[in-house]
């Protein structure tokens, strides 16, 4: 619901508030590059809480019923193509769903700071490339044309190659080289079926343009196949996923936490707002492969998960079996189902940040991450041990928190188009499964006398506690962002309510 003293200080901004939140924590990482260590994460913690500030302010401005609001426009650059001149733009927009993603990347991106507390080493530029990444990040749902959003996309790459390959652990470098791989190639794909929207689309990148152009419907399935390559490897989705758990094990628990997060998301995004937002009849022709496509994603991921012993790998096959939900809901395309799809983005993001923080943590406490290898964790360790469970729940959608309401909207939109699609609930039973399984072994197990486990201290454990709030709120109060994401998803769709 829009509100007028929200949207007065909005107004009252010396600039424009989506070139100001690209620009804050730009500004943040020349500062921390420049500064010391204690400076630089003070200066990043202060940057995010700005920007999440602002975020908040733009979510109680908004109207979410409006198509984009916020609009502005940088031309820094122009082509000459076929006797006509195009624009080269930053054109930056959004709606509901682009500020419930805009949301999600703040709190995740506060919450990973607060948890680089375990980051010793070349702090300036750690802080100053975190800072970096939130700038693309925050540009990619920000960005309404297509030139702007690549270059936003790739913009990520760059200080996550070096996240993984610097501060990670052991076999961190090729871990970084297969991700950047991985996700470079993805994007080169997706960079072809912009140009080749582009020349059939009236030389322009402008989506807002585009979608108001009739395209070819040969040119329309060639872009979303090209986009499928693009999103596909980031969401990520079978075959497209192998990059993803390495680079999760690899990562220092911070960056694990920013690419379950939110990176991964740019996936489900660009699903939506460059397929079903931008040609929705292309994407609907493709919806029953990519129905099957996300249910044999998710039962796939779900069952790897379990013959995991490592509890970073587990966690990390566990976002791609949770991030196939958001490939069916976008699939199918109706209101609800789509609604489920971004209330899934933003509600695994905040739980799957809890898993990664605790599988990190129990690195420091227990010197391991074996699964077998950890025992009586809530005789030893009870703190640590409450939010493992909390999380897990959550992960597994027990009534009462977050992932419950995204998968009952996506299944209950699903089965209205395609009842078949109700067969990724059985993904459902064995996440549950291989949860309580792991739970039984490291939490309720009697502890090994050989092996001991320290408590986390409570700096280690508010950023957990911190991302947990979400989880829970969103819990028994999910309309707090669905009163965004409805009314959009209603217009994207051309739903009349």
């Amino acid at each position: 619901m829009q509100l007028d003293f929200a949207l007065q200080i909005l107004q009252s901004l010396p600039l424009p508030i989506l070139p100001l939140m690209l620009l804050a924590p730009l500004i943040g990482a020349f500062l921390s590059l420049l500064t010391g260590s204690r400076a630089a994460r003070a200066i990043t913690l202060v940057i995010s809480l700005f920007e999440l500030g602002l975020a908040v302010l733009l979510a109680l401005g908004i109207d979410p019923s409006s198509d984009m609001t916020f609009l502005w426009a940088y031309t820094f650059g122009r082509i000459y193509v076929s006797g006509d001149w195009a624009n080269m733009q930053l054109a930056l927009g959004v709606d509901g769903i682009s500020v419930v993603m805009i949301l999600l990347s703040n709190i995740v991106t506060l919450i990973a700071a607060i948890s680089s507390n375990h980051i010793n080493k070349s702090q300036s530029l750690y802080y100053s490339l975190f800072m970096f990444m939130q700038t693309g990040l925050l540009g990619v749902f920000m960005s309404i044309d297509l030139v702007g959003f690549f270059v936003m996309w790739e913009l990520v790459l760059i200080p996550m190659f070096f996240i993984i390959g610097k501060w990670g652990e052991e076999g961190c470098k090729h871990a970084a080289i297969k991700f950047f791989i991985f996700t470079h190639f993805g994007s080169a794909i997706m960079l072809v079926g912009f140009f080749v929207i582009f020349f059939f689309g009236g030389h322009t990148f402008n989506m807002l343009a585009l979608r108001d152009m009739s395209l070819p419907s040969m040119v329309q399935m060639g872009y979303v196949l090209a986009v499928f390559m693009g999103a596909g490897v980031k969401l990520p989705v079978f075959p497209m996923h192998t990059w993803l758990p390495w680079a999760h094990v690899k990562a220092p628990t911070p960056g694990s936490v920013i690419l379950a997060g939110i990176l991964l998301k740019m996936g489900g995004y660009a699903f939506i707002r460059l397929g079903v937002w931008l040609v929705p009849d292309a994407f609907a022709r493709l919806s029953i492969p990519f129905v099957i496509l996300a249910i044999f994603t998710c039962i796939y991921a779900a069952f790897t998960a379990m013959a995991q012993t490592d509890l970073k790998s587990m966690v990390a096959y566990t976002s791609i079996n949770h991030m196939s939900w958001v490939l069916l809901g976008v699939a199918v395309g109706t209101s609800l189902a789509i609604q489920g799809a971004v209330f899934m983005m933003f509600s695994h993001g905040t739980i799957i940040s809890v898993m990664f923080i605790m599988a990190g943590q129990l690195k420091y406490s227990a010197g391991t991450r074996e699964i077998p290898k950890v025992k009586g964790l809530l005789k030893q360790a009870p703190r640590m041990s409450v939010l493992l469970i909390l999380a897990s729940f959550a992960a597994f959608g027990l009534p009462g928190f977050s992932g419950f309401i995204a998968e009952l909207l996506i299944i209950f939109g699903a089965v209205m188009i395609y009842p078949l699609s109700g067969l990724i609930a059985f993904g459902i039973f064995i996440t549950v499964g291989y949860l309580l399984w792991t739970l039984n072994r490291i939490v309720f197990s009697e502890p090994d006398p050989e092996s001991g486990v320290k408590e986390a201290s409570w700096s280690d454990l508010i950023a957990p506690v911190l991302m947990m709030i979400p989880v829970i709120l969103l819990g028994v109060w999910p309309d707090l962002i669905l009163n965004l994401i409805a009314p959009a998803v209603d217009n994207m769709l051309g739903v009349i309510p």
